[in-house]
C-alpha cells in the first residue's frame, strides 16, 4: 500500500536543503543503466540528510511501502540519539508555523501511534504521542 498522500519530493528537498541519496544509484550504473529516482517516485527509496543545530538528521523513505527510518546523531560518525524503524506509515508532509520547520510523520486512523513531530529549524526537538496520551 502506498502512502496517502504521497509526501511531496520537493517539500522534502526543500526541507532537508539537498537531494536525497538513490538508494539503487550504485548498482544501477554498475549494471549499464541508470534511472533519475524522480522517474520512481513513489516506489522507490531514498536518503534525506541534513545538520542542523548541532545533530546530523537523516530520513530513509520508501512511500510506495510506507516504510520511514528517522536517525538523529550529534554529528557524523556519533551514536545515535534516535533510531526510528517506522513501519505503516500513512504520510509524511512538512508544516511552516511561526518561523518553524517542522517534518511530520502521520500513522493510519486506528493505530496506537499518534502523529511524529520532527522540529527542524529553529532548533531540533522530537515530539511523538502514543495510544490515548
Amino acid at each position: 500500500m502506498v502512502m496517502e498522500p504521497v509526501p511531496s519530493r520537493e517539500d522534502l528537498i526543500w526541507l532537508f536543503e539537498a537531494e536525497p541519496t538513490y538508494r539503487y544509484a550504485e548498482d544501477e550504473r554498475a549494471a549499464g543503466y541508470e534511472f533519475d529516482w524522480r522517474e520512481l517516485w513513489p516506489y522507490t527509496a531514498v536518503t534525506f540528510r541534513t545538520a542542523r543545530s548541532g545533530y546530523d538528521i537523516e530520513m530513509y523513505i520508501e512511500p510506495g511501502y510506507e516504510v520511514v527510518r528517522l536517525r538523529l546523531r550529534t554529528g557524523p560518525d556519533t551514536a545515535e540519539l534516535l533510531d526510528l524503524e517506522l513501519r505503516g506509515v500513512r504520510t509524511v508532509g512538512i508544516d511552516r508555523v511561526h518561523g518553524r520547520e517542522l517534518l511530520r510523520i502521520e500513522f493510519p486512523e486506528g493505530s496506537p501511534a499518534d502523529t511524529l513531530w520532527v522540529r527542524m529549524k529553529p532548533d531540533v526537538a522530537v515530539h511523538w504521542s502514543y495510544g490515548d496520551l
